[in-house]
């Protein structure tokens, strides 16, 4: 099934680190999956999608969590509208990154309609300041996603899940504090408490990639953050981002974006100089 899912790619996000987007599904929205998180919330209507294999009725009070490639199919029982918010992990608070998206976390939550209502509102000022003009309105989406995440842990079934954490669910955690070290494979599933092979299936299970994949696309969201909002050379970048060198950077950063750091960057100069 996996081989006729369409990828979507951080294209989607138009060169933003977060997007929004609301969608109408009448009866079928295709299976596909992509290389950031996404919110999805559903406003109106009933369905049900297939994450990974697995079926997930939802409603308006259901609110998805998509991993990076976490394949989804949606099939709609009476027409939905849906409300998503796609954005790279670098825009999300550390402690609350560990807590949300370990590769233990549920994919769907039902939220009460208190907590739905809260929700919405925050959503709301998401897409207001996203669709305005405003030089600091990154910082200020990057708040508003913290505040609706804590939100949504906040939410009574949510924090069921929570009060089982224990030191493996601290794993995405330590690799964000140790990533520009490049911490072991078997550093780091000696420090979950797994076997490293089982480490290894439940976490290619939950992120949809390795641990050496997830590792580098972290990298490299930190390095373009870097490339955003600092004047560092390329070689600084690199190795502040963890990389063993400037030609291991480029090579990696252009086989992910199909472009250079150099051409990121100005392309970036290019889009802010044209607002």
């Amino acid at each position: 099934m996996k081989d006729n899912a369409i990828l979507l790619g951080e294209e989607r996000l138009l060169g933003n680190d977060i997007y929004f987007a609301e969608s109408k599904i009448e009866s079928h929205y295709p299976l596909h999956f992509h290389d950031f998180y996404e919110l999805e919330i559903c406003v109106e209507g009933t369905g049900y999608q297939y994450v990974n294999g697995n079926r997930y009725e939802f409603d308006k009070h259901s609110f998805f969590v998509y991993h990076p490639n976490d394949y989804h199919e949606i099939f709609a029982e009476t027409p939905l509208s849906l409300l998503n918010v796609a954005f790279n992990s670098t825009l999300i608070d550390e402690e609350i990154i560990s807590d949300f998206f370990d590769y233990e976390s549920e994919i769907v939550i039902h939220l009460t309609d208190n907590k739905l209502a809260q929700v919405r509102e925050i959503i709301d000022m998401i897409r207001n300041i996203f669709e305005s003009h405003r030089t600091n309105k990154d910082l200020i989406l990057s708040h508003l996603l913290n505040a609706l995440l804590l939100i949504v842990i906040g939410s009574e079934q949510r924090h069921e899940a929570i009060g089982k954490a224990s030191k493996k669910n601290d794993v995405l955690q330590c690799i964000h504090k140790n990533f520009a070290r490049s911490p072991s494979l078997e550093e780091i599933s000696a420090y979950s408490g797994y076997q490293k092979n089982y480490f290894c299936e439940i976490f290619k299970k939950k992120t949809g990639m390795t641990y050496i994949e997830y590792l580098t696309a972290y990298k490299l969201n930190y390095a373009k953050k870097l490339l955003k909002v600092t004047q560092k050379s390329i070689k600084e970048i690199a190795i502040e981002s963890g990389f063993s060198s400037a030609n291991n950077f480029i090579r990696e950063f252009k086989r992910k974006n199909n472009m250079t750091p150099k051409q990121f960057r100005n392309q970036r100069r290019d889009h802010l100089s044209s607002r």
